[in-house]
């Protein structure tokens, strides 16, 4: 995330040759981004779905629209993690992992309590920012239900005697994510962002979709 975070003001609009359009900054929109992204819909359908609900009025300039509304769902980070980012998302996800330590449908319960327990915040009533609603999800601590089920997903069971080896599988089974790609197979949040960025350069060459 930016280092102004906190002494600057967070995003309420994006930068689209030179015009600034509003979009929809709530963490729900944000949340909202998995559930579409794993619809049965082909990506076109899905592409415009997710303009609808982020931009009161999509801006001429699809191409960018698009772009600019991945930069806003990765809080501003560059499409490549940089160093620092991949360090800080070790926490969740081991470096050579590509299952996902959370969805935040399917763990909606789990994240609505963490939030409640950590910070007081009740998620069904809460005004939140995307940006401030992702630093505090980052930043739950380990006593939480949810972080304890992102480690339980995440742990690397090799070398461990037999009881504990028993006691993270048996919990891998019982919170395995369930949701699914269209694809049939589980994705990271790297890899969803990787796989929209080869949707809009193959948008990029097709005039239908491009300003």
């Amino acid at each position: 995330m930016k280092e102004d975070f906190i002494t600057g003001k967070l995003p309420e609009t994006v930068t689209i040759d030179g015009k600034e359009y509003p979009i929809r900054y709530d963490f729900r929109i944000g949340m909202q981004f998995e559930r579409i992204q794993h619809s049965g819909t082909d990506d076109r359908d899905r592409v415009i779905r997710l303009l609808q609900i982020y931009y009161p009025a999509i801006p001429a300039n699809v191409t960018e629209a698009i772009n600019q509304m991945l930069w806003f769902y990765r809080c501003g980070e560059p499409e490549e993690e940089d160093e620092e980012a991949k360090k800080k998302r070790q926490r969740y996800q081991r470096r050579n992992s590509r299952d996902p330590a959370f969805s935040f449908a399917q763990d909606a319960p789990y994240i609505y309590a963490a939030f409640k327990e950590q910070y007081g915040i009740d998620l069904t009533g809460a005004d939140l920012h995307w940006w401030k609603f992702m630093a505090l999800f980052e930043s739950l601590n380990e006593e939480t239900k949810m972080s304890r089920i992102m480690y339980y997903r995440k742990a690397n069971t090799s070398g461990l005697p037999k009881e504990r080896r028993a006691f993270l599988n048996e919990m891998k089974k019982l919170y395995q994510i369930t949701d699914l790609s269209a694809t049939g197979k589980k994705m990271t949040l790297e890899a969803r962002n990787r796989k929209w960025m080869e949707y809009v350069r193959t948008r990029q060459m097709e005039a239908g979709m491009v300003k």
